[in-house]
């Protein structure tokens, strides 16, 4: 059985998807990390995170802000305030190590019981070679945390249950289709590029107004989330795909 390839650099997928203006419209603004770029984007947005080109499950993760002149940042649980500029940048400096890390605007995530979440959608080749949504779920941070990653602590729920509360069934199955849409475009697109490519899973936010943002496209994802769900229809699903494409030629 063929172990699975993936494409671990960030950036370089971020240049993929930005390519479609329509996906385009869905990718946070990203750079490269520097003095520069870090100044400018917070000058814009005020809130950016800054992340591993490389990493993977949240680690290394850092919530930046500027906000009423001073800045502060959080890493995991832990916070820094009331810092100046030159601080702040010698700080996340050391915790980067010249390694090469990414700077994105940041998206004010919608809120589950008052704590951020976002969404983990797979995206599979299923026996016809098409692309197919084969889970959903939300993944809801834990109180005070910056990030939603499962292994920083973060609840799984059902899609519905999560998206239902802000808008009934009626919102859950409409941004349902525009997402099937979007992450079919992504998938179709990144192919292109990584034609070894035979399962995804984004990380989708979704800010106040319900409005998709890609925050993250893994090549290689973890399917244990949607074991952690009530129902393993799903997680039963994305394992009968993985091993059918682990068995076939590109």
């Amino acid at each position: 059985m063929r172990k699975r390839r993936g494409v671990y650099n960030k950036w370089a997928k971020t240049v993929v998807l930005n390519q479609k203006a329509s996906i385009r419209s869905h990718v946070p603004h990203t750079l490269l990390f520097s003095e520069n770029s870090l100044k400018r984007m917070l000058q814009l947005y005020q809130m950016v995170y800054v992340k591993p080109n490389s990493g993977s499950h949240g680690v290394g993760v850092m919530r930046v802000e500027h906000k009423n002149g001073t800045y502060s940042y959080q890493l995991g649980a832990r916070k820094r305030r009331n810092l100046t500029w030159p601080q702040l940048f010698h700080s996340l400096k050391n915790k980067i190590q010249g390694t090469t890390y990414l700077v994105q605007r940041g998206i004010h995530l919608s809120r589950f019981k008052n704590r951020i979440y976002d969404l983990r959608i797979e995206v599979q080749l299923n026996e016809n070679r098409n692309w197919q949504i084969t889970g959903m779920l939300a993944r809801v941070a834990q109180p005070g945390m910056a990030v939603t990653n499962g292994a920083l602590g973060a609840d799984v729920y059902t899609y519905n249950s999560v998206i239902a509360a802000h808008g009934g069934a009626e919102l859950a199955k409409k941004l349902h289709a525009e997402l099937h849409s979007l992450c079919v475009d992504c998938a179709h697109l990144l192919k292109a590029k990584y034609p070894f490519l035979t399962e995804l899973g984004f990380d989708i936010a979704l800010d106040h107004r319900m409005h998709p943002w890609i925050l993250e496209v893994n090549t290689t994802p973890e399917a244990i989330p949607f074991e952690k769900l009530p129902t393993k229809t799903m997680y039963n699903r994305i394992m009968q795909l993985r091993r059918l494409n682990a068995r076939r030629p590109y």
